[in-house]
């Protein structure tokens, strides 16, 4: 990815795709809300410079070989990201085996001309072939059942392809478990083809963790129904060092053969974490919102297989969780509360 199309892809992904019957979009860089004005919440958060301009770009590419440090989008979801652009790539800066990829929906428009939604980004690390994290925004309009489930699985385009699975093939007693599943991105063909990127899988435990009722699986079913008519905004996550969970199970990393290679990481937890407005409909930007106004809370998972339904053991404070995987959750939401949570908000 060059860095012109990075502030390209910027400038398309300030606007959502509205589908929803009564629905406006908030127009600035934070990504889907329900308005009554679709000119309300339209400050610029921290982040890039505009992307419109001209000379801003021109001044920062330095081509495919150079390196430039950037900033990161000001999309509610995302962690914080320290990006450097290597060549084509976008890496961390401290540490160059972790990849960023920002995949923007091919063919769903905004209600602004000429503006594409935003899909996902990624986290990828390279060392252990697996993913870091992903994160999404949630609503309703990306599930439309516009299409069916298009198998496309393949190489991610903005991620080098010899650090990526090779192939479809499972190993280590696991299948293709994706982060951002494919029900909640039936909006278009193209967007869905998206998510079945190799950057979006990871490899989970096929006996009694992703399967019909399974540990992942209840838990994914647990978090659709956290979906509002605000967008709820998501990070699900991978860990790799021994852990134990609220349940007592615990889970210690192994490298398996999976996707073609001999060498990926099969991660010890998985993770979801939540961001919304408590109301679910409040028809506000998160930056209008006070901290009062928002919840947001990590559900943890060791990975193994044990059914479990979902219950209030299985969260903790973002903080908490942070402090855990060294990744700094909702960047770009400075208000989160995410010292705390009540379980009862969250049905539990």
């Amino acid at each position: 990815m060059t860095l012109k199309r990075y502030f390209l892809l910027l400038m398309a992904a300030l606007a959502v795709f509205a589908c929803t019957p009564g629905a406006t979009l908030d127009t600035d860089d934070e990504g889907w809300q329900e308005q009554t004005d679709p000119n309300e919440g339209t400050e610029e958060p921290d982040g890039p410079s505009h992307p419109d301009d001209p000379q801003e770009q021109d001044d920062h590419d330095p081509g495919q070989g150079g390196q430039q440090t950037l900033s990161q989008p000001g999309w509610f979801e995302l962690p914080k990201m320290d990006m450097t652009q290597s060549g084509k790539y976008l890496v961390n800066t401290d540490n160059s085996s972790l990849y960023y990829a920002m995949h923007i929906c091919p063919d769903v428009y905004g209600p602004v001309p000429g503006r594409l939604a935003r899909n996902y980004t990624v986290c990828y690390d390279a060392d252990r072939h697996c993913t870091m994290w992903v994160a999404a925004p949630r609503h309703s309009m990306y599930s439309v059942k516009n299409v069916t489930r298009t198998d496309a699985y393949g190489v991610d385009p903005d991620v080098p392809a010899d650090v990526q699975y090779n192939s479809k093939a499972t190993g280590g007693d696991c299948n293709k478990g994706h982060m951002l599943g494919s029900a909640e991105r039936l909006v278009s063909r193209a967007t869905n083809v998206q998510v079945f990127y190799y950057t979006n899988i990871a490899p989970q435990l096929s006996a009694d963790f992703n399967t019909g009722g399974g540990r992942w699986n209840v838990l994914e079913d647990y978090v659709d129904s956290q979906v509002c008519a605000d967008t709820l905004y998501e990070t699900l996550g991978c860990y790799f060092e021994p852990y134990t969970d609220a349940y007592g199970q615990r889970q210690t990393p192994a490298t398996i053969s999976f996707g073609g290679r001999n060498d990926v990481v099969r991660p010890t937890m998985f993770y979801y974490i939540l961001l919304r407005t408590k109301s679910g409909n409040s028809k506000k930007a998160l930056s209008e919102c006070t901290r009062d106004e928002l919840k947001c809370v990590a559900f943890v998972r060791s990975h193994v297989n044990v059914r479990q339904a979902v219950t209030a053991k299985d969260l903790m404070s973002v903080s908490d969780l942070e402090k855990i995987t060294g990744v700094t959750y909702f960047a770009n939401v400075p208000q989160a509360p995410k010292d705390t949570f009540t379980a009862s908000d969250w049905g539990l």
